[in-house]
C-alpha cells in the first residue's frame, strides 16, 4: 500500500519457524465474505493537464486516506537480492480494519495467515502446524522493518514523514491520464534499517492516485510489490481478525523487549 509497511510486511512474516515440518500441510483459513458487501472502487478522477506536484498528490492521498473504514485487495510481491536471478514470490489477500485490524493470507509459496487483533500478532504457517505469537507493540518495536505496520490508509502521512521527491512523470496516455513515481527516503533516525540506507519508490496514477506499486531497496534486497482489485469499505466479518491456534499446533511467544 502506500506505505513502508505496505512494501515489506509479507516478507517479515516469511521467516522459518523453529521446527520442521511434521505434518501435511493444511488448507489456509478461509473467511466468509460472499454475505458481506463488496466496497466501492477507487474514486476516478477526470484527466487534467494541470502539473503534478507534491501538494497535489498529498491532497489526493489524503482524499482517500479519509475514505477507508475497511479495506480489502490482493497482493503480488517480489523479492530479489542483487546479482541473483532468484525471485522469490509471494501472493495473497489482505483484510484491513482501521485502525490496526488485519488478515493477511497467503496463497503461494505456501499457505500462511497472519492475523491482528489490534493486541496480538499471530503467524500460522500451516505446513508446520506452527504459530507465532507476538505483542504487537512490542513486534513493531523489535522489528525496524515493521515501523509503518498498520499505517493503511495514511498514505499522505508519508509524504512529511519522509523526503520526499517527484521523480519520474509520463506523457498522457490514451485515456489523458499520467502515471507518477515518488522517490521517499528516511529522515532523522529513521534514517537506516538495520544500518542499511533504504529507499521507497512509490507508483501512481492520475485516475486513482493510489500507490499501488511499491518498491522497497534495503541494503541488497529490492521487494516490489503490487496491490490489485482494491475495494474500499467492504464489510468483513468480526470474525476476520480473530485467532485462534488450532488445539494441536506448536505454540511459541516471541519474548518481550527489554
Amino acid at each position: 500500500m502506500g506505505n513502508l509497511a505496505g512494501a515489506v510486511l509479507l516478507v517479515l512474516t516469511t521467516s522459518a519457524f523453529a521446527k520442521p515440518a511434521k505434518t501435511t500441510p493444511k488448507a489456509a483459513a478461509k473467511v466468509a465474505l460472499s454475505s458481506a458487501a463488496a466496497g466501492t472502487e477507487l474514486t476516478a478522477y477526470a484527466p487534467s493537464t494541470a502539473p503534478i506536484t507534491l501538494e497535489l498528490i498529498s491532497l489526493r492521498f489524503a482524499e482517500t486516506d479519509a475514505k477507508i473504514s475497511t479495506m480489502k485487495t490482493a497482493f503480488r510481491q517480489f523479492v530479489r537480492m542483487d546479482g541473483s536471478d532468484v525471485v522469490q514470490t509471494v501472493e495473497g489477500d489482505v483484510l484491513f480494519k482501521k485502525p490496526d485490524l488485519l488478515r493477511l493470507t497467503h496463497r503461494i509459496p505456501e499457505p500462511q495467515t497472519v492475523v491482528s487483533d489490534g493486541t496480538w500478532l499471530w503467524v500460522y504457517r500451516n505446513s508446520t502446524n506452527q504459530v507465532i505469537q507476538s505483542r504487537l507493540e512490542s513486534w513493531r518495536k523489535a522489528e525496524p522493518l515493521a515501523q509503518g505496520l498498520l499505517d493503511f490508509g495514511k498514505s499522505a502521512d508519508l509524504l512529511t514523514r519522509y523526503a520526499t521527491a517527484i521523480t519520474t512523470v509520463s506523457a498522457p496516455g490514451a485515456d489523458g491520464h499520467r502515471t507518477f513515481t515518488l522517490t521517499l527516503k528516511p529522515k532523522g533516525s529513521e534514517r537506516k534499517i538495520e544500518g542499511a540506507a533504504f529507499t521507497l519508490e512509490l507508483k501512481a496514477d492520475t485516475k486513482y492516485f493510489f500507490p499501488g506499486d511499491a518498491t522497497l531497496r534495503v541494503g541488497r534486497a529490492a521487494i516490489h510489490s503490487l496491490f490489485e482489485g482494491v475495494r474500499l469499505n467492504p464489510a468483513i466479518p468480526d470474525d476476520a481478525f480473530k485467532f485462534t491456534p488450532p488445539a494441536d499446533a506448536d505454540l511459541f511467544k516471541s519474548p518481550e523487549p527489554k
